[in-house]
C-alpha cells in the first residue's frame, strides 16, 4: 500500500502540533511562578521558583520560618502565602499535564483517526447494483 505525499504531510502536521503542545507544557512547569498577592516571591531567593521545583519540593517555597502557633496574625499571613504559592504551582502543573496528554494524543492518535475518516479516491460507498423502478 502506497501513501500519498498528502498523507505524509498530514502526519507530519499532527506530530508537529503534538510537539508544540509538549513544548508548551514543559515550558509551563519551567517558567517561574507569579508573585503572590501577599507579597514576596514563591521561591527561596529574590525570584519565584519554577512550578516543577515547588511540586517536587513543597518546602522550598520561600516563606521563611513558620511563625509560632501563638502568633495568630503572622501565622495566618504565612499560611495564606504558602497556600497561594502551592496552589499556583499545583494549578500550573495540572494544566501542563493536561496539555501534555492532549498533545501526545494529537501526535499519536490524530493521524490514525485522520486516515480512517478519509477515504482514497474510488473507495467511496456506492451501491453494488443500481436498481431501476418500473411501474
Amino acid at each position: 500500500m502506497t501513501h500519498s505525499p498528502h498523507q505524509f504531510w498530514v502526519r507530519v502536521t499532527f506530530v508537529l502540533v503534538g510537539l508544540f503542545g509538549a513544548g508548551l507544557a514543559i515550558s509551563g512547569v519551567l517558567v517561574a511562578l507569579p508573585a503572590p498577592a501577599a507579597g514576596g516571591t514563591c521561591g527561596p531567593g529574590r525570584a519565584s521558583e519554577a512550578p516543577i521545583v515547588a511540586l517536587l519540593d513543597p518546602v522550598s517555597i520561600g516563606a521563611g520560618p513558620e511563625p509560632a502557633a501563638t502568633d495568630t496574625a503572622s501565622r495566618a499571613e504565612w499560611e495564606a502565602f504558602v497556600s497561594e504559592c502551592q496552589t499556583s504551582a499545583d494549578n500550573r502543573g495540572l494544566a501542563a499535564l493536561a496539555i501534555l496528554v492532549l498533545s501526545m494524543f494529537v501526535a499519536f492518535v490524530g493521524p490514525m483517526v485522520w486516515r480512517r475518516t478519509r477515504r482514497s479516491p474510488g473507495t467511496s460507498l456506492q451501491p453494488m447494483m443500481e436498481y431501476e423502478w418500473r411501474p
